[in-house]
């Protein structure tokens, strides 16, 4: 391997682990969606906040 592989190999890891730390700190934080995936019929408004339920 030369030298620019090495390196853009180290600055792929980095991003991809950022991109990991953001899903995982997202999910802590109760950002995430449980995987619905969007169909909002199947997730029960568990994925959207509700104001008129906070009361």
């Amino acid at each position: 391997m030369n030298i620019s592989t090495i390196i853009i190999l180290l600055v792929l890891i980095t991003v991809v682990a950022f991109i990991v730390r953001g899903m995982a700190i997202d999910r802590k934080n109760g950002k995430s969606c449980s995987g619905c995936g969007g169909n909002c019929g199947g997730c029960h408004g568990g994925c959207h906040s509700n104001p008129a339920a906070k009361g």
